[in-house]
């Protein structure tokens, strides 16, 4: 009868898509580490996909210590906007052209003593022309 093998610790780890597959980047222990680089990476590469990943050890495989299975912690997709929380540095968007309505996101303040004071002055310029052109006749 086979010894049991000794209990594996929980590892996470960070992978980068890399074409159709995953690239691991790096394999730790602590779950806050884990996050931390995490973080730190989606900071420095923004455009990336990224994945944070529990990798339980697989007692039942054939392969002894090679086998695990895993668990989505989180995903960084860019296209989507990031992770279930907002990434620490967002990147800026380009303005795109739109054809309906645009909603600012902040209410702007209007300056209506100038636009008053433009108004009041083209009056009173379109009245002095008014009489000095059509009065004199």
């Amino acid at each position: 009868m086979p010894s049991p093998r000794p209990p594996q610790p929980t590892r996470f780890a960070i992978q980068k898509a890399r074409g159709k597959g995953w690239k691991t980047l790096e394999v730790g222990e602590e779950l806050a580490h884990a996050k931390a680089r995490f973080d730190r990476m989606v900071g420095i590469n923004p455009r990336a996909y990224f994945r944070l990943i529990q990798l339980d050890y697989n007692a039942d495989s054939a392969y002894e210590g090679m086998e695990f299975n895993w668990t989505l912690i989180e995903l960084y997709d860019p296209t989507r906007g990031g992770s279930v929380r907002p990434p620490p540095k967002p990147v800026p968007a380009t303005p795109r052209k739109s054809k309906g309505k645009r909603k600012s996101a902040e209410p702007v303040a209007l300056p209506l003593r100038i636009y008053l004071t433009v108004i009041l002055i083209g009056t009173l310029a379109g009245a002095l022309a008014y009489l000095h052109f059509a009065g004199g006749r």
